[in-house]
């Protein structure tokens, strides 16, 4: 009995032990089981989207302990600021910021943890791991417990950087604009002084025996307003008062021009060296921007070699090979000329030679470069059917060489020098001076009353229209100044052409054929000369339009 009632005692024992727990079956904890793993499954996923969009976000986003620690940053500072995470939390907020910036977003955190409010707007920089500082547009906010307490600060920064870098160089291309503008005016009052002075200059030194002690005199004066004059071209062309002429252009003289420039402009310990081929073949473009072009190249040079060096500036037929770039702009001939300037400066890294003609973009310090230097190089040598070869090496200097299409068969040699055209020594013609300069129209005067002519003058375009009016029969030439208070140049002939259609214009002005006064050419005036003029290219002009006028009256009258 007792084996027995120990057996079916370990029996009863055996099935007891595999009875399942009395709750397992209860329905109630199989339901709350079920909802504790789907409130698991739910979280995870909630935590993985939590995770997945703090990652995807393009801000920064940290959160700072009471004392200013980091304690957590968002995984995007490090793709932003290059510190890993484990460089960071435990830190100092302070330790990431400009020292000129401490006492500012000290500030900014007090406020947010002391009167529990959000801040926005707030800008700020932090040090990137390579020491250089990045732009951040920020906001804070206080971080909570259950009970409302304050345990730290969160934030959020998004770079800004490039925005900034942008807004600068907007800033700085604006207010190159402005001296642009302001440059053009000071040209177009220069000239009226130069014109007065060369051409009196000139004029006075006609009167005079080459013997007179003051011809030489005269003679310094009249250069010295020459050279005053080409600095005023160029003033114009930074001005961009300059449309674009094509023309021949020697690019040895342009060289030889630019060499003049530099040797009044750049720093004496760089020396410069000219290599010019005396057989160089012609090229045909706008001879203002291409000049332009070299000086913006050369004061780079020139910023590259703050100590010194040698600019070396040379002129070759260049003949590319058959898979040459330039051949897709159309220049079957295959005839080109470089320009080769290499300096022995600081030299660039390779990872920038791409982003060098890009608008904006620089590698000088704030304030010395707008970065549109060699953008707008860029663009007058593409738009004259060229390219531009840059190869450059820190520590090795720099070389551009500006490949441009040549004009077939034409080299300098094979230029005949041009006779002087001769001027007629008299004219009897009644000619209207109109001008609001009285120094331009005195001299316009007595230059072309010494050889004859019969002349009338006006200060302003509605005192011009009075006398065109009572003896415009009599009136062979009218020489035009464009900008003029009251009516304008513009103005005026429309008002001179209404009383007759044929009338004979000279436009004048201190500016070249860009906007303004290529509209009123394209109107029908006659003729161009630009301020500050010498006194042979007046008389050439003025006997040009009349003869020209007359020969179209004797065809016609052959007609007839």
């Amino acid at each position: 009995m007792v084996r027995a009632t120990s057996a079916n005692s370990g029996k009863s024992l055996s099935k007891k032990s595999v009875i399942p727990a009395p709750e397992s079956r209860n329905p109630g904890y199989q339901l709350a089981v079920r909802q504790l793993k789907q409130s698991e499954g739910l979280l995870k996923a909630s935590e993985g989207k939590y995770r997945s969009l703090v990652e995807s976000i393009p801000d920064i986003i940290f959160s700072l302990a009471m004392d200013g620690s980091f304690n957590y940053i968002g995984p995007r500072w490090e793709k932003t600021l290059g510190h890993e995470e484990k460089e960071v939390l435990g830190k100092y907020f302070i330790d990431f910021i400009p020292p000129e910036e401490h006492s500012y977003l000290i500030g900014v955190f007090k406020e947010v943890r002391n009167n529990k409010k959000n801040v926005e707007n707030i800008r700020l920089q932090f040090r990137h791991k390579d020491g250089r500082y990045r732009f951040f547009a920020g906001s804070a906010a206080p971080l909570l417990d259950e009970k409302g307490q304050v345990l730290g600060t969160m934030g959020i920064a998004r770079d800004i950087t490039e925005q900034k870098r942008l807004e600068e160089q907007l800033l700085q291309a604006q207010k190159m604009e402005s001296i642009g503008t302001l440059a053009g005016g000071i040209a177009h009052d220069f000239n009226n002084l130069l014109g007065g002075i060369l051409g009196y200059a000139t004029f006075a030194k006609k009167k005079i025996a080459p013997q007179n002690p003051l011809y030489h005199s005269l003679q310094n004066i009249q250069r010295s307003a020459e050279q005053a004059a080409e600095l005023i071209k160029q003033l114009l062309g930074f001005a961009r008062k300059g449309k674009y002429q094509v023309k021949r252009i020697n690019c040895n003289a342009l060289v030889q021009n630019l060499i003049q420039f530099l040797k009044r402009t750049i720093d004496k310990r760089i020396s410069l060296k000219v290599q010019l081929d005396p057989q160089l073949k012609l090229i045909e473009g706008d001879e203002t921007q291409l000049q332009q072009s070299l000086i913006n190249i050369c004061l780079n040079a020139r910023d590259a070699m703050p100590g010194g060096g040698t600019l070396t500036i040379t002129t070759a037929n260049h003949c590319p090979g058959d898979d040459f770039s330039l051949r897709q702009w159309g220049n079957p001939q295959g005839q080109y000329i470089s320009i080769i300037l290499s300096d022995t400066g600081i030299g660039m890294p390779p990872e920038i030679h791409g982003q060098i003609f890009e608008p904006f973009f620089t590698t000088k310090e704030p304030g010395r470069g707008t970065g549109l230097g060699l953008s707008m190089v860029y663009g007058i040598i593409h738009n004259h059917g060229g390219v531009i070869e840059v190869k450059s090496q820190p520590g090795y200097g720099t070389t551009f060489e500006l490949i441009l299409p040549a004009l077939p068969d034409v080299t300098l040699s094979e230029i005949p020098s041009p006779e002087p055209t001769p001027i007629s020594s008299a004219g009897s013609e009644t000619i209207l001076i109109v001008d609001d300069e009285e120094m331009i129209r005195q001299l316009g005067a007595d230059i072309l009353e010494d050889m004859g002519y019969n002349i009338l003058s006006a200060s302003r375009g509605e005192e011009a229209l009075e006398i065109y009016k009572a003896r415009g029969n009599r009136i062979d030439l009218v020489i035009l100044d464009v900008i003029m208070p009251g009516m304008d140049g513009k103005e005026t002939f429309l008002a001179l052409k209404a009383l007759n259609p044929g009338i004979k214009v000279l436009l004048s002005s201190g500016y070249s054929t860009d906007g303004g006064v290529g509209e009123i050419i394209k109107k029908g005036v006659r003729g161009f000369i630009q301020k500050p003029y010498r006194e042979e290219d007046l008389l050439r002009k003025v006997r040009e339009l009349l003869d020209s006028s007359l020969k179209r009256n004797n065809r016609k009258n052959k007609k007839k």
